[in-house]
């Protein structure tokens, strides 16, 4: 399978990569604005909040390995909050903040860089071994090879999402396919458990 690259994978995204040994993303995807590769969705105190990685404006059509973070404004400060202000007593936000925390403090500049090493950093939170490739494709002899998830219908997503429910920090009823930072924080070593459990729901359906 081939997968597009996101930024802090929503929960349906982890849940696809299951059962590959090798995660193939396509690094020339030509990209496309408000999508998950350049935001991830959290859940605060009020509300399902977005976090947002601004990038400097590409041409039309440019390939995803060519778009470059913008940081003029301060962004990873201001996510960073926005994490804090969520997950601050969360069961297991001491024990893996200190992971997480380093995407918002480098100066990486390309995006298709940034994502990758945030799946890294997740994939090393949930202790799975998976080798991240970015590969170049021109063009997919099926298009079911191809898997991605689109923010502009984040709520078509979560209408599909299949996944076991867990406990979350607020609200009374549970926000379906957030970040994956959200299960997280709020089940830590458990995390891994959830995932399997909602990838062989989804497969009975």
């Amino acid at each position: 399978m081939i997968f597009s690259s996101n930024f802090l994978p929503c929960l349906a995204y982890m849940i696809s990569i299951l059962k590959e040994n090798q995660i193939n993303i396509w690094k020339n995807e030509p990209f496309r604005k408000q999508t998950y590769k350049t935001r991830a969705y959290i859940l605060g105190p009020h509300k399902v909040e977005t976090l947002n990685v601004p990038v400097k404006k590409p041409r039309n059509n440019c390939p995803l390995d060519e778009v470059l973070i913008d940081y003029s404004e301060n962004w990873q400060v201001k996510n960073w909050r926005t994490i804090e202000t969520a997950y601050k007593n969360s069961p297991y936000f001491e024990y893996y903040d200190y992971l997480i925390k380093p995407l918002f403090d480098s100066k990486i500049e390309r995006l298709l860089d940034l994502n990758s090493l945030s799946m890294s950093i997740c994939l090393k939170i949930l202790k799975l071994d998976k080798t991240i490739c970015p590969l170049e494709f021109s063009y997919f002899e099926n298009k079911n090879q191809f898997i991605s998830f689109n923010a502009k219908n984040r709520e078509e997503d979560v209408i599909n999402y299949q996944g076991v429910s867990y406990y979350q920090n607020f609200g009374s009823k549970f926000e379906k396919n957030l970040s994956i930072i959200d299960l997280i924080f709020c089940k830590g070593p458990e995390s891994l458990s959830i995932l399997n459990n909602s990838l062989a729901a989804s497969e009975m359906l």
